[in-house]
């Protein structure tokens, strides 16, 4: 809705210059497009936060930080904080960080304890 300044000029709100791409909202801009796989056990899960994640170490004892979907898409699928509790087995499919040494994954889907766990349907093919 456009508003009068204080001498009669109209503000129609238009930006004034476009965002670079990579401010775009577009999630998966930082992932790569191929999957990955991961079998893991559950350090930590943080599925009700703000950004649901879960914390995993790998085999090597390397840390990975899974990215999950949204609240509301994990709710719907039953992925709650009591899915996920720490010592539990997990594989992740999903896609790997762009970015060099960061162990961060994007999942699309998650099997936990033999519960699977399909986080953006039609995802894996």
């Amino acid at each position: 809705m456009p508003r009068v300044l204080e001498h009669s000029i109209a503000d129609s709100r238009t930006p004034a210059f476009d965002l670079p791409k990579s401010f775009d909202t577009d999630d998966w801009d930082e992932f790569k497009p191929h999957l990955t796989r991961l079998e893991a056990v559950v350090t930590d899960n943080y599925i009700s936060g703000s950004d649901p994640v879960i914390c995993v170490r790998d085999q090597d004892g390397r840390n990975w930080t899974i990215e999950l979907a949204g609240r509301a898409r994990n709710t719907e699928i039953g992925l709650t904080d009591s899915a996920a509790l720490p010592g539990d087995p997990v594989q992740v499919i999903g896609r790997r960080t762009r970015r060099f040494g960061e162990q961060r994954i994007k999942a699309v889907h998650l099997t936990i304890a033999d519960r699977p766990f399909e986080l953006y349907p039609g995802a894996l093919g």
